[in-house]
């Protein structure tokens, strides 16, 4: 190139600018294409709300009204009708819990706990509202024959107050529950009755526990035998504990589920008192859902024999077994009055227990709880007293995940 030096010093220069800007163009378009898409902030929840139209006024609305998905308590979003027994719409939500009720013509609230929802992405969300009931009840079976322990005996059955009015929802909690002569009715019980209906009927409706459905199974003259896994010498008995829990496993539940409205795929969990408790403890260490050894998600252990066959539960299955998976919900209580065989409702033996759990890798308040009822002896009326306490622990209101 020929021509003043400076102008040919001041070509070069742009030329380089140019080259330099196009070099971090190219550099920025690669930055680009290599960073993730984000994600959108916003998700689609299509909601329905469940409940049969001939329960309502003619003419009658469903409205929502809650917190999250751009709900408010305030005032209720109208829902459209369609298709039969079922009311709906599409709420834009952001990632997180929202909470929601339903409202017949956006003034009558459904009873009981806040439907909760956990949106981690688009997704359906079902609510199944019951609106006037206030008491569940309870019915018998009678006679039900146990071919791995040839005897009969009773089941006796509570369904909680929305399960007569919103007669299209299926229940995933049911409790299998041991001594069921003396759960709900004092005329049948051998030691008193814990009044168990009285305390879901409460819980329940005031939105501080999930539904559930209780099965009560009677004892029988060889309780001791039944409830029961290894030998304790005094005792002229023999341990029958694991052909009761097949009969429970193998018998009671084809029984439940075919009688009653459960879902396919429910939570079963199982809880007793005394020698019930020590069975209930059992059946949640050897045949835990999470172990794929058995069915129960969750045990309930209140004031249990925890003394029996100089304390085999702490000191033989749990030393010398395999725990289940921490998943596995355990509920443990005793009172610090008397009653037991050892005098004190086995409160020091609970208290071994519960500390084998920790060091197994339960998380007190987690899946693992212990209670402690001050003055509480060991008899059915303790019981009844503090039913509400595993109750609210293991079936504390938790959100339905969508879009996972």
């Amino acid at each position: 190139v020929h021509g003043d030096p400076f102008q040919i010093s001041m070509l070069n220069r742009a030329r380089s600018t140019v080259r330099a800007l196009a070099a971090a163009l190219v550099a920025l378009a690669a930055l680009a294409a290599a960073m993730p898409i984000a994600e959108s902030s916003s998700f689609s929840l299509s909601v329905s709300v469940v409940y049969p139209q001939a329960n309502l006024p003619k003419g009658a609305t469903m409205a929502l009204r809650g917190a999250g998905c751009g709900l408010n308590w305030n005032s209720g979003l109208k829902l459209a009708y369609g298709p039969a027994n079922t009311w709906t719409t599409t709420l834009s939500c952001s990632k997180g819990v929202a909470q929601m009720k339903a409202l017949v013509n956006d003034a009558d609230w459904m009873l009981g706990a806040n439907a909760e929802v956990s949106v981690l992405g688009s997704g359906d969300f079902v609510v199944y509202p019951w609106f006037q009931a206030t008491k569940g009840s309870y019915s018998y079976i009678r006679n039900v024959f146990s071919p791995q322990l040839n005897n009969t005996r009773d089941l006796v059955i509570y369904v909680p107050p929305s399960y007569a009015e919103n007669t299209l929802k299926v229940y995933t909690n049911v409790m299998l529950m041991q001594d069921g002569q003396n759960l709900f009715n004092e005329s049948t019980s051998f030691a008193g009755a814990w009044f168990c209906q009285d305390t879901v009927n409460l819980l329940t409706v005031e939105g501080k526990m999930e539904d559930v459905i209780l099965v009560g199974i009677d004892n029988t003259a060889d309780r001791m035998s039944e409830y029961t896994f290894s030998v304790d010498a005094p005792y002229s008995t023999t341990p029958k504990g694991n052909q009761y829990l097949d009969f429970v496993e193998q018998t009671v539940v084809p029984i439940v589920t075919a009688n009653f409205r459960v879902a396919k795929t429910p939570e079963w969990a199982i809880l007793g008192s005394s020698l019930g408790g020590l069975i209930s403890c059992y059946a949640g260490w050897t045949r835990s859902l999470y172990a794929n050894a058995g069915i129960f998600s969750a045990a309930g252990c209140m004031s249990t024999s925890f003394w029996w066959a100089d304390q085999s539960f702490a000191f033989g299955l749990m030393d010398d077994n395999a725990p289940p998976p921490t998943e596995t919900v355990f509920y443990i209580d005793s009172g610090t009055g008397g009653g037991s065989s050892t005098g004190s409702d086995d409160e020091m033996e609970t208290i071994a227990v519960v500390m084998h759990f920790e060091q197994l890798g339960w998380v007190l308040n987690g899946t693992l709880a212990h209670y402690v009822q001050q003055g509480g002896v060991h008899n059915e009326a303790s019981w009844g007293a503090r039913f509400w306490v595993p109750m609210q622990f293991i079936y504390a209101i938790k959100p339905i995940e969508v879009g996972a």
